[in-house]
């Protein structure tokens, strides 16, 4: 984990706190957003040994499991009846074989628990509520008070995944909910909120304080414009109006032609996922018809300081994934967010970013580089982007002085 910024000698008898999170995730936005987060607790006087516990039992950043963008494929293709069922048997094996096991252990030595950041409350197979059912119950028997905390909120949850969460809340461990947007606040107001009594409060994404976390190096004269790639597979799985894999490859090498037409260099990466990889992997090809030769680079990143470098040395970057936007913004990049998920929507606007929205299904690639020339040329407001970056700040304050609070 980087070192935090500024970080003060902990104090005596400082909390030592768990996150559950997904911070080995392959996705290494994941990774970014939970470092930060335990960067800020650490400077704000938890334990130095604060760190986070994957809620898939991960130990460390790697390149993803093979199968991976296979087993998207499959329960994209069960019927809707079928793939509540299909998925039952391999979660409750996981649960007991893995996943409770690890969370036990990653609890040691803690004296709370937070659970964030990320989408972290949605119901996609069971996924989550199985994972966070059982991360609650596991610190709830410890008597650990449990924070939430950066997380987004998603609807359309099973009435399994609602008796999961509902259960674990009922255990009254949870003691405080921070949530990243109005509508997650809305959402968990109306799922859970209102019935246990746990309104939340709204904070900004922990992601924001990358640029104080890695300090990385800022872009030069002369550097590339970013393309972040991002799989059909990934879009299909959370987006209602996701594109044709045909259509989007099309996209991406619209986008990549006019931006080299308008005199650019480029640099093509992705977050991480092993989905995403194998589709930058499969346009290499087409881009290299293009005929940009030299003018076209393909960083790669292994975990999330080396992906905020990445993002930091760019001239302007274009992307669906959230965090690789959130760590534009908070280096002072100039973006243009693909649309495809109402998080990315809700983040954008929160930081009245809105015109830089583009629409992947109805606009062009073509367009798409006018728009980011566009934002390039405007830049990013520097006092919008320092005042954003402090409210992540103030609120991991708040996060910590409801911890100190529980445990008074």
């Amino acid at each position: 984990m980087p070192e935090p910024v500024a970080a003060a000698p902990p104090a005596r008898n400082s909390p030592n706190v768990r996150l559950f999170n997904v911070k080995y995730s392959p996705n290494l936005g994941d990774g970014l957003l939970s470092e930060c987060l335990e960067a800020a607790l650490i400077e704000c006087g938890a334990d130095a040994g604060t760190h986070s516990v994957d809620l898939a039992a991960r130990v460390g950043y790697s390149t993803g499991a093979q199968g991976r963008s296979l087993k998207l494929r499959v329960l994209e293709a069960l019927p809707g009846a079928i793939r509540p069922l299909a998925v039952r048997l391999p979660l409750a094996l996981a649960a007991r074989r893995s996943w409770g096991p690890h969370y036990e252990a990653g609890l040691a030595g803690a004296t709370c628990a937070v659970i964030g950041g990320g989408n972290l409350l949605a119901d996609l197979d069971l996924n989550f509520p199985t994972k966070l059912a059982l991360a609650i119950h596991a610190s709830a028997r410890r008597g650990l008070p449990v924070f939430i905390y950066g997380c987004g909120v998603s609807s359309g949850w099973s009435e399994r995944g609602l008796a999961l969460m509902h259960d674990a809340l009922a255990t009254g461990a949870v003691k405080a909910v921070f949530l990243r947007d109005e509508r997650s606040c809305a959402i968990w107001q109306e799922l859970f909120g209102a019935r246990h009594g746990l309104p939340a409060a709204l904070v900004r994404d922990p992601g924001l304080l990358a640029s104080e976390v890695y300090r990385p190096a800022s872009a030069g004269g002369d550097a590339p414009v970013g393309i972040n790639v991002t799989s059909q597979i990934a879009l299909a799985y959370h987006a209602e109006d996701a594109p044709s894999p045909e259509a989007l490859d099309n996209w991406y090498v619209a986008l990549a032609e006019s931006l080299l037409a308008r005199g650019h260099s480029l640099a093509l990466f992705t977050n991480g996922s092993p989905e995403d990889r194998t589709t930058l992997a499969a346009l290499r090809p087409r881009i290299a018809a293009l005929g940009g030769g030299e003018r076209v680079q393909y960083p790669e990143a292994g975990d999330p300081a080396e992906l905020v470098a990445i993002i930091a040395g760019l001239r302007g970057l274009a992307a669906f994934r959230m965090h690789a936007i959130i760590a534009a913004f908070s280096c002072g990049v100039p973006f243009l967010a693909l649309a495809w998920d109402p998080k990315l929507r809700s983040f954008v606007e929160s930081v009245g970013q809105g015109e830089r929205l583009c629409r992947v299904t109805s606009q062009t690639g073509k367009d798409a580089a006018g728009l980011l020339s566009r934002a390039m040329e405007e830049g990013v407001p520097a006092d919008a982007r320092q005042r954003v970056v402090a409210e992540a700040r103030q609120g991991v304050g708040q996060l910590f002085g409801a911890i100190r609070e529980a445990l008074a």
